[in-house]
């Protein structure tokens, strides 16, 4: 997607998005847990996005979409979408507790924040931290465009 956007002299947004606190979930809910949550999570990727976007896991708690042509507000715009719906979302582990699940969210957008997806990637990541949005002042939210999508 990236080669394109450069040939076509288009926009790409790239996010990255982190499952929050992963490792607790399989400590304390079990990897059958974790793996329903793995497998909901790259299920709405696919619902969620266009077929010309990409979504993949990028290793452990890490996803990442790209997005041909859509500028960075519209990258955030698809983000808000997937936390509507994410919100909705409870799970419940073997012994029938129910949790639910946070996801963190970064985006970044060719050529403004990188030329190559290395530079797009740490942009985006670099946005997710700290997670928490009622930590940051409204000069640094504007600066990193960044979403952290929370649920209770």
């Amino acid at each position: 997607l990236l080669h394109l956007a450069k040939r076509q002299n288009q926009s790409l947004s790239l996010i990255v998005l982190d499952i929050d606190r992963f490792k607790l979930i399989s400590d304390r809910h079990g990897r059958e847990a974790e793996d329903r949550v793995l497998k909901r999570l790259g299920k709405l990727l696919g619902q969620t996005f266009r077929i010309e976007d990409v979504a993949a896991r990028w290793g452990g708690e890490k996803f990442v979409v790209g997005l041909y042509g859509m500028s960075r507000e519209q990258g955030v715009k698809r983000l808000k979408e997937l936390q509507e719906t994410w919100c909705q979302y409870q799970f419940t582990d073997a012994n029938n507790q129910t949790f639910s699940v946070t996801l963190s969210g970064g985006v970044a957008e060719y050529p403004i924040d990188g030329s190559d997806l290395k530079a797009l990637y740490q942009a985006a990541e670099a946005s997710l931290y700290p997670g928490d949005l009622s930590r940051r002042s409204p000069s640094t939210l504007a600066r990193a465009s960044q979403l952290t999508l929370r649920h209770s």
